[in-house]
């Protein structure tokens, strides 16, 4: 995918505009050049500064950075942030200033989402390979365990229940990481959840009018607020668990 001012760049009429500048400016009156050029700088501008440009680009460049795992509910997060960004831009001049603090906190709960995701990706790569081995582990435990006989030499018996405590901390390891990404998954999904619901509520706001929406979005932005604190409680906890 393009970048923002890639794409800006490349727009057929960007394209067009520096041509007709020079040419205004070597066939008709020089100060049309510099005057034309502006105006070139202008519309690129405007385009790669285009939010939902960016928002798309985003995603698509931070997805490859992700495990196929969150992929998904990262996209989500991202489809629900431009659907929020459109019935923001849909607003009337003062229900838009009333809701500008709701983008920016929706930008810190998406920013919040990715890293959690992000961090969760290692782990969730550890365990998919980790998974075709649990078997093997449990069965290797198993043996050990059977091989142990009160008879046997005691150095040979020490370095059996040495090996017995390493794979069950490997064992354990798995199953800690599993639960943590359950953990994850299920927070991801509540948040993504309240996310898909907010268009609804901003579009309510504003058939209510100005007044109405100021005195509402400071609850819209508590509620989003909550939100980064759960995903934040969640990378503790995952944090002690991994």
């Amino acid at each position: 995918m393009r970048s923002p001012l890639a794409t800006a760049l490349l727009n057929p009429y960007n394209l067009i505009m520096p041509v007709l500048a020079l040419f205004a400016g070597l066939l008709a009156a020089l100060w049309l050049l510099p005057v034309g050029l502006l105006f070139w700088g202008i519309m690129v501008s405007t385009i790669a500064n285009d939010k939902s440009l960016r928002i798309n680009y985003n995603m698509e460049a931070r997805r490859g950075t992700l495990s196929s795992r969150f992929q998904e509910p990262y996209a989500k997060a991202v489809r629900a942030q431009m659907r929020i960004f459109n019935s923001l831009l849909n607003a009337g001049g003062d229900n838009r200033r009333a809701l500008e603090p709701v983008q920016s906190e929706i930008e810190r709960l998406v920013e919040k989402i990715y890293a959690l995701c992000q961090q969760m990706t290692a782990p969730e790569n550890y365990l998919s390979v980790a998974k075709g081995k649990s078997a093997d582990l449990e069965g290797e435990r198993a043996l050990l365990v059977l091989s142990i006989d009160k008879d046997m030499d005691p150095m040979v018996k020490k370095e059996k229940e040495e090996a017995i405590k390493t794979l069950d901390s490997r064992i354990q390891k798995t199953k800690g990481i599993g639960t943590a990404l359950e953990r994850v998954d299920a927070q991801l999904a509540g948040t993504i959840t309240i996310m898909e619901t907010l268009p609804a509520e901003i579009m309510r706001l504003q058939v209510m009018g100005p007044a109405q929406t100021r005195q509402e979005v400071p609850a819209l932005l508590e509620k989003i607020r909550q939100e980064i604190g759960k995903l934040e409680a969640c990378e503790a906890q995952v944090a002690r668990l991994v």
